[in-house]
């Protein structure tokens, strides 16, 4: 898979940043004891760190990596996850 350096790059920043957010909501639950902010983290890193990762390994690495099933269930599960954190946590 040929992907330009500078749509890696964006995704990395991607990564950072859906990082970032999630340790901040990870910070809120053990500061607060807020389930909300557990689940929220969780769907974030569900919706965002785990598919982007996935695709930057792919593009990078020479083998090619089969990981479209992995990538739908972490966003169903991610969806899920936040919205348990908005309605019910």
């Amino acid at each position: 898979m040929s992907v330009s350096p500078a749509v890696v790059a964006v995704n990395a920043l991607l990564i950072v940043t859906a990082s970032l957010v999630v340790a901040q909501c990870f910070r809120g639950y053990v500061r607060n004891g807020s389930r909300p902010l557990a689940f929220l983290g969780l769907g974030i890193a569900l919706l965002a760190v785990l598919p982007t990762t996935l695709f930057v390994l792919d593009a990078s690495l020479p083998v090619t990596l089969s990981y479209y099933d992995v990538f739908v269930l972490a966003q169903v599960l991610g969806l899920l996850s936040v919205l348990y954190a908005l309605t019910r946590a």
